[in-house]
């Protein structure tokens, strides 16, 4: 996997129509994650791969939870910063390539 610099990872993303802000964002939450397992739980953190199949679990969970009836509005469940729900698999692949980057 080559990693590039972060702004060709931004344009990677971007050319696959992921939003990198979002990716970012994720990957944040990932990084508390092991943080916190890292400083004292006395178990490893889980490895990416598996962390991000709970987190995505996780937020499509809620999406559909908070998603509004779709009489009468304009719900586009294909919208921007649904990456992670919509397309686990390439989002994954903006993940790993984010955590190269580190």
């Amino acid at each position: 996997m080559t990693t590039g610099t972060p702004a060709e990872w931004g344009d990677w993303c971007r050319a696959r129509g992921l939003d990198p802000a979002e990716v970012r964002l994720v990957f944040g939450r990932y990084r508390a994650y092991r943080g916190y397992y890292e400083r004292g739980r006395g178990e490893p953190p889980l490895p990416l791969e598996n962390w991000f199949t709970f987190y995505r679990m996780e937020a499509a969970s809620e999406a559909e939870q908070a998603t509004p009836a779709a009489s009468g509005c304009s719900v586009d469940p294909g919208a921007r910063n649904r990456g992670a729900v919509t397309r686990p698999a390439e989002f994954l692949d903006a993940l790993a390539r984010l955590a190269a980057l580190e």
